[in-house]
């Protein structure tokens, strides 16, 4: 007998090994059509909701804050969670989600307020913050806040400090290697906060809403608005050129990978920057009549996108996807075996089609099933029936034999 309950729990472990062992980082010279991807709409059991958020605990569950609430994601199945015992509150609209240094899971709420987990709980930060805009983490792993009273609040495990005076509504905030924090606002551009002094930056932005930031470095701060991104310090800030198919494309979310992609979200679709050039993909699916309104690398490297209608993954894998078999990049890898599926055995692939002969395969296993095949490193090709075909035994070629 079954006992299902259990069943259940082994399951959700294994997604959750899912979560914390994919190690694989996104390669930069790959194509965006060759990485691994996997997406979650309410076609296949996403709850619903524009994804505004994005976070992971140190126990590896994956945590998405929705326009309809906050959901917890073990790999397996979403489950809406809720603040309190009154079911109602597990429909109150998610802005931000975040992690400190320590693994602790903070949420923005709509309604200006703060909540902090901590020992599998949620409560509500306590310091007074009545309305509550923005909240980035700093450099060092704590926690920046800005509030349209109290101005710009930084908690740290051992201390809660005010760094400066309220300006104009603070809607992105981030903090640069040298310590200086970032202000970005609805109405009024950029401001830098340093010493315990303001001072509007704005050279080179045209645009004074300032959707979203992203330090790099000790000084380098790259800034998304709603006519398109741009890039700079405290001198001043140039326009980044975007595809012009895109036009001025609002920009909702920056992030930098540990590969040095930056990846960067828009109202049109998801974009790749890094020093092979800038590669873009329409994301019609997450994103259907919105945006890709969030980004997150999780530990392991994958990248997570939320979209109006749905969470999608991208991620590495040791396999290459080629979007053709005519693709050049074939020309330099040697010999190319297919298992087609309508013939038995490994077929071998020049120019786009399968050659019917199988005199570069051993005749006697046309018989079988290929499932899967390796290189090894003395140039031989591994490959493995299927088992369910009634063969369990492996075979390896040479110089096409």
């Amino acid at each position: 007998m079954i006992c299902w309950s259990k069943q259940t729990r082994t399951l959700v472990g294994i997604a959750l090994v899912g979560l914390l062992t994919q190690a694989h980082a996104l390669d930069p010279n790959r194509a965006l059509s060759q990485y691994v991807r996997e997406q979650w709409t309410t076609d296949n059991r996403f709850p619903g909701g524009a994804v505004n958020g994005i976070a992971q605990t140190a126990d590896g569950y994956l945590w998405i804050g929705t326009d309809r609430g906050l959901i917890q994601f073990d790999g397996f199945a979403f489950r809406p969670f809720s603040f309190t015992s009154n079911a109602s509150a597990s429909n109150v609209p998610i802005l931000q989600l975040l992690t400190d240094g320590g693994g602790k899971l903070w949420i923005r709420a709509q309604g200006a307020y703060l909540l902090r987990q901590e020992g599998g709980e949620f409560g509500r930060v306590k310091y007074d913050l009545p309305a509550i805009t923005a909240l980035s983490r700093d450099k060092q792993g704590g926690v920046l806040i800005y509030d349209i009273e109290k101005g710009t609040i930084r908690f740290t495990p051992d201390n809660v400090q005010k760094l400066g005076p309220s300006v104009s509504p603070v809607i992105s905030m981030a903090e640069t290697g040298d310590g200086k924090v970032w202000l970005g606002t609805l109405g009024d551009g950029l401001f830098r906060l340093m010493g315990g002094q303001v001072t509007n930056v704005n050279s080179g932005l045209p645009d004074p809403k300032i959707n979203c930031l992203l330090p790099i470095g000790s000084d380098e701060l790259w800034v998304g608005t709603d006519i398109g991104l741009y890039r700079g310090n405290s001198n001043g800030f140039r326009r980044v050129e975007l595809p012009s198919s895109l036009g001025s494309v609002q920009i909702l979310s920056i992030l930098r990978d540990r590969d040095s992609n930056t990846w960067v979200a828009t109202t049109r679709g998801l974009l790749r920057i890094n020093a092979a050039g800038i590669s873009f993909s329409s994301e019609n699916e997450l994103r259907g009549d919105g945006g890709i309104n969030a980004l997150f690398e999780d530990r392991e490297g994958n990248l997570w996108i939320g979209g109006s209608r749905g969470l999608g993954r991208i991620r590495d894998s040791v396999f290459t996807t080629y979007s053709s078999v005519t693709d050049r990049r074939f020309e330099h890898n040697g010999p190319v075996y297919v298992d087609i599926g309508a013939a038995p055995g490994l077929l071998p692939l020049k120019e786009g089609c399968t050659s019917s002969r199988m005199d570069t395969f051993n005749p006697s296993h046309r018989c079988h099933q290929m499932r899967s095949s390796i290189p090894s490193m003395d140039a031989q090709m591994w490959s493995g029936p299927d088992v369910n075909a009634g063969d369990s035994r492996s075979y390896s070629f040479a110089t096409g034999r």
